[in-house]
């Protein structure tokens, strides 16, 4: 018979419990506590696939709401989700109120109701369309959770991508928080009255690390790294709640990225460093963690720990595969409160308790008639960069936006890694959209206006237009937000004691100024065919178009153009679609463009922060445009202006992308994209055989102009094809009689050519 464990308490005081193992009692010390009941939710253990997609994948139903008091009396459902699934709950400050995410049933998403302890007054709080889940309770009366309503999808899955809202207590005034374009995950407060959560994110990092610990304040302001932003291993800190008693001491689930919300259970003290190594105590040492600096463990540890819920300085509740456990911070289990009944375990316990109200950080101080905008003053932007960069040497600061992928798309269709639809050949995941540009003063202090509510993050440029650093994170900014920063360090959340003695910086006694709009234009995502091949047309083609190598051509290819193709994509894995061949030290090295690869496998890149690594200071093709392309006498070749010049360094900086935006009007497509002629492979092998030679090909199809592609070439060796009248030549190339219609459909210009076309 499977023991049931129940615990009796003989008063608060006395610290004695008899504990009951199918009929056999036995006395242990518990624990001196100051409550006597419970609230936890009953259900079948979820098995995500990922830990962003709990909300959408390994769900079971059954299960319910229900309070369990330490008297050892009878569990009392508050709630019955027997064709549903409860997803996790919290109590109210007063103590009188659970907050908790509820599927009524399978076919219906996530939404957030309340109800009495007592078990009266359940309410529907935040019930949509979209799912509304991980509600805990605001200081102000409000709650903070997480929803899918805008339209917004992992870029290498199919999932939608929650992100922190606010509202109400009643569920009014829905407002968005987070301008995350990937996932948010399980929200509390922090005594101070800040929201801490975590958040996915990859601006030019590989996808599967980093789940990290951010926070912000109840409106949005405020927005800070807290730990683990580049932290390879563990993958994901989630289930975070501060510690009461311990300030700043924070207890949550590390676990991985692929694979159930589970594993070992860490307190974690930031103020030793924001990705130190020494910050991290496993409470549950029989799971390993791995180290900061190991993405293997950190992506392939497994653990059976969830839904940790510090109590006090001493101890916590935690579930460990379903059973309830009392721990305390030296990682010993104190008691053991109950174990799985029928398959069903026991998640998200809590004390049924009053507990302090944080601080009044959480009175927000937004003007609601601001406009859409936000200041940010930079103190010195050479704070943090070291001695790779001069003083005086970053002369602009350029503003750039990830774009979200707001369709849905499938895996299979997935390729160089897992973009669907495809935006570069294994460098950026995302589009970029560049806002404009700030001036640096003398001093290294800019002052200026960006656009609020959005994914953010900044370039410092030299005269020439290079990026010197980058930022490899995102922040936002709230409407009417002003937001000051030390410098441009590599760990922009991490700021040392002594550098906010800085003496008043130039641009903090002038207005925020606007940007200065790219000459392309900020309206749109940025394309290569759009932004850059008009400076590859005026100025390089008329050599490089087939005759002398690189050929430079804009011509359409099945993924991308013969440019994009010859200037990020040749030489590297991304040749074969991204697979390991020649291992991971091939990818991203193209001999053109210095890129950041984003292929799974290549996380250690995310440590590499060092100024001057990445982008244009490192691509010989930058070094060649800016020196003028000088002939074997030093006589420039190119007269690009400053314009033109910032066009492709900017493409290069933005991790190389190829198209501006993330929507395909061709999901059925490899990749979203990749348009093969009808019959073309068929046709060339076809030929090959029977007249017995291995007709020559290239890692890209030239769809204009075809006669181009090496298998028409006019003459082929051993003296086949020494015409175009040739049967076999014009069989090849009626295969491309109807790509010029297809082509039509794919779209890779901008992103209101895609609005308009769907508005047509």
């Amino acid at each position: 018979m499977k023991p049931i464990l129940l615990v009796r308490r003989f008063g608060l005081a006395a610290g004695l419990a008899a504990i009951h193992f199918a009929g056999a009692a036995t006395t242990t010390e518990l624990p001196e506590l100051d409550f006597d009941s419970l609230v936890m939710i009953q259900r079948q253990p979820l098995n995500p696939t990922h830990v962003y997609t709990y909300h959408v994948e390994g769900l079971r139903k059954g299960g319910g709401l229900e309070i369990m008091s330490l008297d050892g009396a009878k569990p009392r459902q508050l709630v019955d989700a027997s064709e549903g699934v409860i997803l996790d709950c919290q109590v109210s400050y007063d103590g009188t109120r659970i907050l908790f995410s509820w599927k009524r049933s399978m076919d219906q998403p996530f939404g957030i109701w309340s109800i009495g302890t007592d078990g009266s007054g359940l309410t529907p709080i935040v019930v949509h369309e979209s799912n509304n889940m991980n509600a805990c309770w605001l200081p102000d009366g409000g709650i903070a959770f997480l929803s899918d309503r805008k339209p917004a999808f992992a870029y290498c899955w199919t999932s939608t991508s929650p992100v922190v809202y606010r509202a109400e207590g009643d569920g009014s005034q829905v407002t968005r928080l987070s301008a995350n374009y990937l996932t948010d995950f399980t929200p509390s407060v922090m005594c101070d009255g800040r929201i801490l959560f975590s958040r996915w994110e990859y601006v030019d990092r590989p996808a599967i690390p980093i789940q990290s610990l951010w926070a912000m304040n109840p409106d949005g302001t405020m927005l800070s790294g807290i730990f683990g932003n580049r932290v390879l291993g563990p993958a994901t800190f989630m289930e975070a709640r501060e510690i009461p008693g311990m300030p700043g001491k924070i207890l949550c689930v590390l676990t991985s990225h692929n694979g159930p919300c589970r594993g070992a259970i860490g307190l974690l003290d930031p103020e030793k460093g924001g990705n130190a190594q020494e910050a991290i105590r496993n409470l549950t040492p029989e799971i390993p963690i791995g180290t900061v600096d190991d993405p293997r463990r950190g992506n392939g540890m497994r653990g059976p720990y969830e839904s940790p819920v510090p109590l006090d300085d001493r101890h916590f509740l935690v579930s460990r595969a379903g059973t309830l456990q009392l721990r305390d911070y030296e990682g010993r289990l104190e008691l053991t409160l109950r174990e799985p009944e029928n398959d069903m375990g026991f998640y998200s316990a809590q004390p049924l308790r009053p507990r302090p109200l944080p601080r009044s950080t959480a009175v927000s101080r937004l003007d609601p008639e601001a406009p859409p905008t936000a200041e940010v003053l930079l103190h010195d932007v050479t704070i943090g960069l070291g001695d790779a960069v001069e003083p005086g040497e970053v002369k602009r600061i350029a503003v750039v936006q990830e774009m979200e992928k707001d369709i849905r798309s499938e895996t299979s269709q997935r390729q160089f890694g897992f973009q669907f639809p495809v935006v570069s050949c294994g460098a950026t995941y995302a589009p970029k959209r560049v806002w404009g540009f700030a001036d640096v003063e003398e001093d290294g202090s800019a002052h200026f206006v960006v656009p609020a509510d959005l994914p953010l993050y900044f370039l410092p440029l030299d005269a020439e237009g290079r990026a010197v650093q980058r930022m490899r994170t995102f922040t936002h900014f709230r409407p009417g937000e002003r937001q000051s920063c030390i410098g441009c360090h590599a760990d922009r959340n991490y700021v040392s004691p002594g550098a906010r003695s800085l003496k008043a910086s130039i641009a903090s006694s002038r207005p925020a100024e606007p940007l200065t709009e790219p000459d392309w234009g900020s309206e749109d995502g940025f394309s290569f065919a759009r932004v850059v091949q008009p400076v590859l047309d005026r100025h390089c083609v008329e050599c490089h178009d087939g005759d002398n190598d690189p050929d430079l051509s804009g011509d359409r290819t099945d993924y991308f153009n013969v440019a994009y193709e010859n200037l990020a994509r040749r030489g590297t894995q991304a040749e074969h679609g991204g697979d390991a061949r020649g291992g991971m030290e091939g990818f991203g090295k193209n001999p053109f463009t210095s890129w950041i690869p984003t292929f799974n496998g290549c996380e250690s890149n995310i440590l590499k922060v060092e100024p001057k690594t990445w982008g244009s200071p490192a691509s010989p093709l930058a070094d060649l445009i800016i020196a003028g392309h000088p002939d074997k006498d030093g006589r420039k070749r190119l007269q690009m202006t400053q314009a033109e010049r910032q066009r492709i360094l900017m493409w290069i900086d933005l991790n190389v992308p190829f198209y501006g935006t993330s929507q395909s009007r061709q999901p059925e497509l490899r990749g979203c994209r990749q348009i093969v002629p009808e019959n073309l492979h068929k046709v060339l092998d076809e030929v090959a055989a029977r007249r017995g030679f291995e007709l020559p090909q290239t890692f890209f199809i030239r769809l204009d102009r075809p006669e181009r592609n090496p298998f028409l070439a006019i003459p082929l060796a051993k003296g086949d094809f020494q015409t175009t009248a040739d049967s076999d030549y014009q069989r090849i190339l009626a295969c491309f009689k109807d790509v010029q219609e297809q082509l039509e459909d794919r779209i890779d210009v901008d992103y209101r050519t895609v609005i308009q076309a769907q508005n047509e």
